[in-house]
């Protein structure tokens, strides 16, 4: 694995300047995050843990802000380059004391999908060689003409340079490199080109600059106020999940991107976000229970509303690639504790209007199964290491080849889509607003049955097939991918 990065930040930027508010290039925020930041924490989830940041231009302003955030987690050497106004060749060749083997080389002014890096991690570097992701879906690059081209021949690079005419691929910035990179950038600049694709150049002539396609993976160059808004038009388009539901992705991310542009620029974190949306979710519970009609369609308008902005802790997290294990935990927590009071609150407002304890009665009875099924599930979660509940979905799904389904089986998983909290929050809305109070509780009521059993009857499957309880299975799973990483 490799875990160092270089960071180039030395360069004026001045193409961005009047959109940055007089700010250092590497400064300038996209979408929440600087745009060293983001570098930084991008390649932090790929698994890079130390970073040489090479500084030139207000080097030591730039250095001020990102020390002052200590949840970085990072380790960083700073190094400063005087010769800034010269090629970024001469920045890379200052980090040349810094490290001792292969290393990302990055640029801070560019943007990229984690999984970039891993794509390099997975390649081997051969002796004295280089690695230079290239994107070659030439109609996705933004501003083409302004681009680094390159010309890929058999998987080796033979030619970079802004001003080529013929080139099948663009230069994405993003390099895994061997220490011969430093070599091939002394004899450039002693040769009166200090850029760092004169380096390439050199290297590219001997055959030891391989092309690594992005297969599709986001990544831009953030150059001028035109790129800078696109970078942040683009990032919020990517917001959203696999597992969302048919409402999610035609109406609630349409609201939600937008509260999350401008939470997202405040210091508002995604857990307080899903406490947010849990408050929310309890103030409609509390419409509902008063069993009046106004408060009923204004508490359905509420839950609908909960939903999206729940959707909003999970955006910020990706824009600020601040994603973590217990950020999902509280996330589905504070999720199942919203559907718990909605219902408890759904319950009594039918108690109030019909008087009848026998309501009561039930309803709590299928919150009581509603709570031991979301436990089962949650202690599943748990042993196998995931954080949400969509997997327990794609397992109970996917677990069980289709040949050898039963008809409730499959009555379970056609019913899947229902137990989306955004489908059965916009349907209550919609119920709320018609005053059909009873159809709420119903539907509730026997979902929580059905669910039930649902899960019961996974249950039973594993107890038949494997002799275990789902539980045991996820032990048994973390166990071996304990034995499995210890061994690695």
């Amino acid at each position: 694995m490799v875990s160092k990065a270089v960071v180039i930040a030395a360069g004026l930027g001045s193409r961005l300047n009047g959109s940055s508010g007089d700010r250092p290039k590497p400064l300038v925020e996209i979408a929440g995050l600087s745009l060293l930041k983001r570098t930084i924490v991008s390649a932090k989830s790929a698994g890079v843990t130390d970073f040489v940041i090479v500084v030139g231009y207000r080097g030591e302003e730039i250095r001020r802000e990102i020390e002052s955030e200590p949840q970085l987690g990072v380790r960083m050497e700073w190094i400063e380059n005087l010769e800034w106004k010269r090629g970024n060749g001469l920045s890379v060749l200052k980090a040349r004391a810094s490290v001792d083997g292969p290393f990302f080389l990055l640029m801070s002014d560019h943007l990229f999908d984690p999984q970039v890096l891993v794509k390099l991690q997975n390649r081997p570097l051969g002796k004295d060689e280089i690695l230079l992701c290239v994107d070659s879906e030439l109609d996705r690059v933004y501003d083409l003409d302004d681009a680094m081209k390159v010309a890929v021949e058999r998987g080796r690079i033979v030619q970079i340079g802004k001003g080529l005419h013929s080139f099948n691929a663009i230069d994405t910035g993003i390099f895994l490199c061997s220490q011969s990179i430093f070599g091939a950038l002394g004899r450039s600049v002693s040769m009166s080109d200090d850029s760092l694709s004169g380096g390439i150049r050199m290297l590219a002539q001997k055959q030891k600059v391989s092309a690594v396609e992005v297969d599709g993976l986001f990544w831009l160059d953030v150059d001028t106020p035109e790129s800078r808004r696109y970078a942040e038009q683009v990032l919020l388009e990517q917001l959203g999940k696999p597992t969302d539901g048919v409402v999610s992705r035609k109406f609630n991310r349409k609201i939600s991107r937008q509260i999350s542009r401008l939470l997202v620029k405040t210091p508002i974190t995604p857990n307080q976000v899903s406490i947010g949306a849990l408050l929310i979710s309890f103030l409609s519970a509390w419409m509902v229970s008063a069993g009046e009609y106004w408060l009923l369609a204004l508490g359905g308008l509420t839950f609908q509303f909960a939903s999206i902005v729940d959707g909003c802790d999970g955006e910020i997290a990706k824009l600020k690639v601040e994603g973590s294990l217990s950020g999902e935990w509280w996330d589905t927590v504070s999720d199942n504790i919203s559907y718990i009071a909605f219902f408890v609150g759904v319950t009594y407002g039918m108690y109030q209007l019909s008087g009848q304890s026998s309501i009561l009665t039930l309803g709590f009875v299928a919150i009581a199964l509603n709570i031991l099924s979301v436990s089962l599930v949650s202690i599943y979660l748990q042993s196998t290491g995931s954080g949400s509940i969509a997997s327990f979905n794609l397992a109970f799904s996917g677990d069980v080849p289709k040949e050898k389904r039963g008809w409730f089986h499959r009555f379970c998983c056609s019913l899947k889509f229902a137990c989306r909290r955004d489908f059965f929050a916009a349907l209550f809305c919609l119920l709320a607003i018609a005053n059909r109070l009873d159809a709420i509780y119903w539907i509730f009521t026997m979902g929580s049955i059905l669910v039930t059993a649902g899960i019961f009857g996974y249950a039973g499957h594993m107890l038949r097939t494997k002799g275990v309880w789902p539980v045991a299975v996820g032990c048994q799973l973390e166990e071996e991918r304990l034995i499995s990483e210890k061994a690695d």
